[in-house]
């Protein structure tokens, strides 16, 4: 399908047999439109749709959307019903497609040129779907300011979570939107723990500038950052044998049901997870899945690279840190890389 300016929703009606939850247990058709916002800040809103949450922030002269979900339905027309200021663009934190499906809905999309290529891979019940991957696209670096017009925002390109990854940092309200980089339930490092923890160290150089993260899957206090800091100090100091291999990880919220009249039912916004199970179940990870009454969570990916034997989970600080064993430091997670490179093409 190709783009064209203030074009309609795609068709969702191939996932009407797929039911999503929301926190207040509403139980609607994937396919159906749905959208709720709240305000968290002056002039700032959260919006729940589908997909990870969408931010909406006002300026002097226009509204902006940092990430639009997947969501059914034009998450662009319901964000500019909260102010009469107009909206165009849209701002990506990073290229996962719950953040990018909905880009086509907007006149021009901003992101990092790292993430242009992998900007729209449809993943899971979404890849029945055509989307268009022509829309107009700006790229925005390290060190670049968007101005709203009485209200700045600072891009900082640091990769965590994902290659290419921005955080926008707004000083006026205090609110560093974060993407999935960070956020209050875990820290998931899948480089090496030294690379992560200069990360940390880069989001603490200027953390005197927010006291709230918006990430995707949710607002958390940046005290997070903090806790994680010393955390990742702690197991590069020495300690990285305290993390336990058999651990109870993170899990999304999960729907108060499993299925209504014979259709599956999900958590609205979090992961579908079941496939990961199976994966798990397959790859030989029982005694993982006890802890967790055999459900599939976003943790238990990492069981499935190809070194995810070596993984771990420190509870410290207040906090939670995966990260791999043999992924300390950066040079021995270049090895390991290789050494896992060759396995695979033998």
């Amino acid at each position: 399908m190709r783009w064209k300016k203030n074009m309609e929703p795609i068709d969702h009606s191939c996932l009407q047999d797929i039911l999503i939850e929301d926190e207040e247990g509403d139980i609607r058709p994937m396919s159906e439109p749905y959208f709720k916002a709240k305000q968290i800040a002056p002039g700032t809103w959260q919006v729940l749709s589908d997909g990870d949450y969408t931010y909406v922030l006002e300026g002097d002269d226009e509204l902006i959307c940092i990430d639009g979900g997947s969501g059914a339905g034009n998450i662009r027309a319901f964000c500019q019903t909260l102010s009469d200021k107009p909206l165009y663009r849209l701002f990506n934190t990073h290229n996962h497609f719950d953040h990018t499906a909905n880009n086509y809905l907007f006149d021009v999309v901003y992101m990092s040129e790292k993430c242009y290529a992998g900007r729209c891979q449809p993943f899971g019940e979404l890849a029945a779907l055509d989307f268009p991957d022509d829309y107009p696209v700006v790229f925005l670096k390290d060190g670049d300011v968007v101005n709203l017009a009485g209200r700045e925002l600072e891009v900082y390109n640091i990769e965590e979570h994902c290659t290419g990854s921005l955080q926008f940092l707004d000083r006026k309200n205090r609110i560093l939107f974060c993407g999935d980089e960070l956020n209050g339930n875990f820290f998931d490092s899948r480089i090496s723990v030294e690379h992560s923890f200069r990360n940390v160290q880069r989001w603490m150089s200027f953390r005197n500038a927010y006291d709230v993260l918006c990430a995707g899957n949710g607002i958390h206090d940046a005290v997070y950052v903090d806790r994680y800091y010393e955390t990742l100090k702690y197991i590069l100091e020495g300690h990285a044998n305290e993390g336990a291999e058999f651990y109870t990880p993170y899990e999304d919220r999960r729907s108060t049901v499993s299925s209504r009249d014979g259709k599956p039912v999900y958590a609205r916004r979090s992961p579908h997870m079941d496939s990961v199970a199976d994966a798990m179940r397959a790859a030989g990870f029982e005694k993982h899945l006890e802890l967790t009454g055999g459900r599939g969570c976003f943790c238990f990916m990492r069981k499935l690279t190809p070194d995810g034997l070596f993984d771990r989970q420190l509870e410290k600080n207040g906090c939670r840190v995966c990260y791999y064993l043999n992924k300390i430091w950066d040079k021995q997670a270049e090895e390991n890389s290789c050494t896992a490179t060759l396995s695979v093409l033998k």
